[in-house]
């Protein structure tokens, strides 16, 4: 078989060691499209916008979801995250109201007065636990704009559950490419059978939303829930709910948490964003009106998000054989596209390592150099909402605090369902005279 370049032998067990240096260090020795075999599991890497376009929108209808997908499907069921054509299309359809221009514009009171209610929890030099505060926040942030105020309960406890699987999904994530025949073999015997990774956990999910979702069909609410609710089993909506629980608060909590590792690295980064937020709001709380002219503010998150995307990699399968870069690829092969490899490709970002947001002032980069959402029919259905949230929350912050880091040291990383530091972040919270 006539396939790219790429690490042979033992290299490889990077990739179950060391997943994203693996990926990075791969794409630059071996060029914009490579390949390597674990196992039966024939992988391809693309570090190429032109062709990531391809496979994500053009010829989208070739390819379904890859290896990720089979570990979400054990945790959140069969919903948005983990669907394919055509009941990914149907499900969207119907959940696409709630993220509608109109809807999300909606949306940004909720996140100032959550946002300014956590900011006033914290005490002036109190040592922070910046990734612990942001879940917090942004946990409250998705509960009370999607779900209403009476989630809120619900969604802590949903969150506890969502940590203890990102713990296990530390180690269950680099070795997929072996378990996951394993879990398929067991989904074709056992298409309803309880979860194989996390059955605990997904017995406590369901435990936690059954009454909550009992209590709520009697009610006439006009939010997420009366939504799924009207049109959906049980069942799927319990699905749909973890899902946007999970993808909705700790994505932007992961990405917010890099946001302030960087401006503690950046302390004239951290100026320029206090100089614009002071000379656009005047010292009042921001407004949905005010994210037009919050540019600065909106390219610290876009310039966050490119360094440490929330979600590092994913994948697709071809359904039939295509050829990439004059290459054919057989059926069920993996194909990985990786924003954070790409979004750190020298060829289209000059001093990719640094943290530099005002690259994004005139930047002319091809569309898919920079894809943190993904792309095409599988897109962040949140897109919107999450950069209308990073945008609101800094604004809101920066006007009440300094967050000073505690310790110079660099942070790692840590790629289990999203990209978190390796270790603790602490700050500490000095007051802004006046606020």
């Amino acid at each position: 078989m006539n396939v790219p370049p790429g690490p042979r032998g033992l290299e490889v067990t990077g990739f179950v060691r060391q997943t994203l240096p693996f990926l990075e260090q791969t794409a630059r020795r071996f060029g914009p499209l490579s390949y390597f075999r674990i196992l039966n599991q024939h992988i391809y890497l693309i570090d190429e916008p032109e062709w990531i376009q391809d496979v994500l929108v053009t010829r989208q209808h070739l390819f379904v979801r890859d290896t990720g997908a089979t570990l979400l499907r054990e945790l959140v069921g069969d919903g948005l995250l983990t669907r394919d054509e055509p009941a990914h299309k149907e499900r969207r359809r119907m959940l696409q109201p709630a993220f509608h221009r109109a809807q999300v514009a909606s949306y940004a009171e909720m996140m100032v007065a959550e946002t300014v209610r956590t900011a006033e929890s914290w005490q002036p030099d109190a040592t922070l636990d910046i990734p612990a505060e942001m879940k917090r926040l942004t946990l409250a942030i998705v509960g009370a704009a999607l779900f209403g105020s009476d989630f809120s309960s619900s969604a802590g406890q949903i969150a506890e559950v969502l940590q203890r699987v990102a713990r296990r999904s530390r180690w269950l994530v680099p070795g997929l490419a072996i378990l996951e025949p394993v879990a398929h073999a067991y989904r074709r015997f056992f298409p309803t059978g309880p979860s194989l990774f996390f059955r605990s956990e997904r017995a406590e999910l369901v435990s936690i939303l059954a009454p909550v979702l009992d209590r709520r069909r009697r009610l006439q609410e006009a939010d997420m829930f009366s939504l799924l609710l009207t049109e959906l089993s049980d069942e799927d909506a319990t699905n749909e709910i973890v899902t946007m629980v999970l993808a909705g608060h700790e994505t932007t909590a992961v990405a917010l948490t890099w946001v302030w590792y960087l401006l503690g690295k950046h302390p004239q980064a951290e100026e320029c964003l206090r100089d614009e937020i002071s000379r656009v709001l005047g010292g009042r709380d921001a407004c949905f009106e005010d994210i037009p002219r919050l540019t600065y503010t909106a390219m610290v998150f876009q310039e966050a998000m490119r360094l440490y995307p929330p979600a590092p990699a994913f994948g697709r399968r071809p359904t039939e054989k295509i050829a990439i870069g004059g290459y054919d690829i057989r059926p069920g092969s993996s194909i990985l596209m990786s924003p954070y490899v790409t979004q750190r490709n020298e060829r289209w970002f000059v001093r990719p390592e640094q943290f530099e947001p005002e690259r994004w002032r005139n930047s002319s980069i091809p569309k898919f150099a920079y894809f943190p959402f993904g792309g095409g029919a599988k897109m962040c259905i949140g897109e919107a909402f999450a950069r209308m949230e990073g945008v609101l929350v800094l604004a809101t912050v920066i006007q009440r605090w300094r967050l000073r880091r505690i310790g110079q040291n660099d942070i790692g990383m840590r790629s289990a369902v999203t990209l978190r530091p390796d270790g603790p972040l602490w700050m500490r919270a000095e007051r802004v005279a006046g606020s």
